[in-house]
């Protein structure tokens, strides 16, 4: 039987339409699956990212903590920095004489003089940025030193037969810093001692004969930085740093 033209006509149109149909479904479906994979992509990428972030933030505070502490063995007391070595030096209150306190991981030194008649040296145990002293030698018997210490700074007092010297002082470096020599000089053990100041400043006293009850002490002579000698009424006489960086002259007289 022959179909006639109109059927024909609406028989491929359907078809076309269905045919339309199934292209846009599919086009959809491609779309969805494409949009599923870049997400999971997303996701999938997200952690790296949080990691890698996380890596960074770790790294820069490692870095500033690095940074911000001046050796891997400083300890901290509160909020100071406790260090383990040190040299401090500075004028006691009042001007009436200067004091120097050398730390050295586990001992410490200190001396204290008014440049003339009353010094005084000291050892002791740093205990987590405290000092507790006592008077080494025996022209030093009786003196005490007491102090808190920290990073770029000191505070305490010395007590020298009853007479007590309050000070806050602050950490120097070289050429500055605690300097000492001990010599025999026209037949006698001569002890001298030499703070000097940031600023250049030296205050030092020579006691004459140490082993000799009742020796008094004088003002030092000017100790010269660049050769660490000093002339004694015509007698040369070297001094040796009492360092805390090299831990050079801790167990001088």
């Amino acid at each position: 039987m022959k179909i006639k033209t109109p059927i024909i006509t609406l028989l491929v149109g359907v078809a076309l339409a269905v045919v339309l149909l199934i292209s846009s479904m599919s086009a959809v479906s491609a779309k969805k699956a494409a949009l599923a994979a870049a997400s999971s992509s997303a996701a999938a990428s997200a952690p790296a990212v949080t990691a890698s972030a996380a890596a960074s933030t770790a790294a820069a505070s490692a870095a500033s903590s690095a940074a911000a502490s001046p050796s891997a063995s400083a300890s901290t007391s509160g909020s100071f920095v406790i260090p383990p070595h040190a040299n401090y030096d500075g004028e006691v209150q009042g001007n009436l004489g200067a004091v120097a306190l050398v730390v050295h991981d586990t001992f410490a030194v200190a001396y204290f003089c008014n440049g003339s008649t009353i010094e005084a040296w000291f050892s002791g145990t740093p205990d987590n940025g405290k000092l507790n002293m006592t008077g080494k030698g025996a022209a030093s018997a009786g003196a005490t030193l007491t102090a808190n210490y920290a990073l770029g700074h000191a505070r305490g007092t010395v007590v020298i037969k009853g007479v007590s010297y309050v000070f806050s002082i602050i950490a120097v470096h070289k050429p500055s810093g605690l300097f000492q020599s001990i010599a025999n000089v026209r037949g006698a053990t001569i002890k001298a001692g030499w703070i000097v100041l940031a600023n250049g400043t030296e205050v030092g006293s020579l006691n004459p004969d140490v082993n000799a009850a009742g020796s008094v002490s004088q003002a030092a002579p000017k100790l010269d930085l660049s050769t660490l000698t000093a002339d004694d009424g015509g007698t040369t006489i070297t001094a040796t740093a009492i360092d805390a960086e090299t831990g050079t002259g801790l167990t001088l007289g």
